[in-house]
């Protein structure tokens, strides 16, 4: 009789999981066929602010505090904007936000004139790209990783890998010019040569759109991740690229390439990372985490400020100040 009450319990147990699971929130629909974004959206030929952050507070429980609360900030096209702030201040809350990961409890983002609670996911997440800290990749050829619907042919792949420096200026392009999930027939006498987990990137070992990855990505190195991630970025054209600290866990020659990628081939994306003007958020602020928002050469000069007191600390004052006065004369030139 015992034995028949520890099964039966055993077994409640099992259906008691299953009824939690069916009460798991659900995510928002993919498509609301009656609030379809447009073709065009976003436009970054508008004259008016792409992205427009009203009043926002995020919430990860409704019993839990505010990860971020009363944010507004308005951003145009082709800006580059950084998101900076202390461990806990809701700099990747803030960027997942603008993806609708998480929902937020009070206030609205607005991107190109259409709130985006309003619209289905997919249409959203299909403009815009996130690169997070650590890029992830999937089992499969290199191809598919970097277009997995086919939407691009092996040509537009392969100059894209080149243009983030994946490809020695040497290697020889793919013909092929046909969208198609194939992989590249031109290139795969170069796939068996390929050498798995090469950590130096200026290398650029035999790489092809055949080259076989590994679950994780874990054949490539941290570094090679994030440029396929910035290739698969640039093969999408999106018109919002946001960079969740992509370089902090590499090395200085790596970042280099990174930054450098960042600079030539984005310019008219709108880049949540570092250069025109800087966000800086701060924890354990009631009212506001948004404390200061300007470019960072004003910022740097600002006595007593978060941005400043945040640049002393580093131990390179001086050079950090005399790179935002650099940034600073450049955009002043071009403007």
């Amino acid at each position: 009789m015992a034995f028949t009450l520890s099964a039966l319990e055993l077994d409640l147990n099992s259906v008691e999981r299953l009824i939690e699971y069916l009460d798991v929130p659900q995510e928002p629909p993919a498509i609301i066929e009656t609030k379809r974004a447009p073709a065009y959206w976003p436009s970054s030929s508008s004259n008016t602010d792409l992205l427009v952050v009203e009043n926002l507070e995020v919430k990860y429980a409704p019993e839990l505090p505010s990860v971020i609360n009363d944010v507004s900030f308005s951003l145009k096209a082709g800006e580059r904007i950084g998101l900076l702030g202390r461990t806990g201040s809701g700099k990747s809350t803030l960027a997942t936000s603008l993806m609708r990961f998480v929902e937020p409890t009070n206030g609205r983002i607005t991107i190109d004139g259409i709130d985006i609670s309003t619209i289905g996911v997919y249409d959203l997440r299909s403009k815009i790209t996130f690169i997070p800290q650590d890029a992830t990749l999937f089992s499969g050829t290199l191809r598919e990783n970097l277009d997995p619907f086919g939407d691009h042919s092996d040509g537009e792949c392969t100059e894209a890998l080149r243009r983030v420096r994946m490809f020695a200026d040497d290697t020889p392009p793919t013909q092929s010019i046909r969208p198609s999930r194939t992989p590249s027939r031109a290139s795969s006498m170069h796939s068996e040569h390929f050498s798995t987990a090469t950590t130096n990137i200026d290398s650029k070992p035999s790489i092809s759109l055949d080259a076989q990855v590994s679950a994780g990505g874990t054949n490539f190195s941290q570094g090679q991740r994030q440029l396929i991630a910035m290739a698969r970025a640039l093969i999408r054209r999106s018109p919002i690229i946001i960079f969740d600290e992509a370089t902090s866990s590499i090395d200085f020659e790596t970042d280099s390439i990174i930054q450098a990628t960042i600079r030539e081939e984005f310019s008219g994306s709108l880049l949540l990372t570092d250069y025109d003007r800087l966000i800086i958020l701060d924890k354990g602020k009631v009212e506001k985490h948004i404390v200061e928002f300007d470019t960072p050469w004003n910022l740097i000069q600002k006595e007593d400020g978060v941005f400043r007191s945040m640049c002393m600390k580093t131990g390179t004052f001086s050079e950090l100040e005399d790179a935002a006065k650099a940034a600073s004369l450049t955009q002043s030139l071009q403007t």
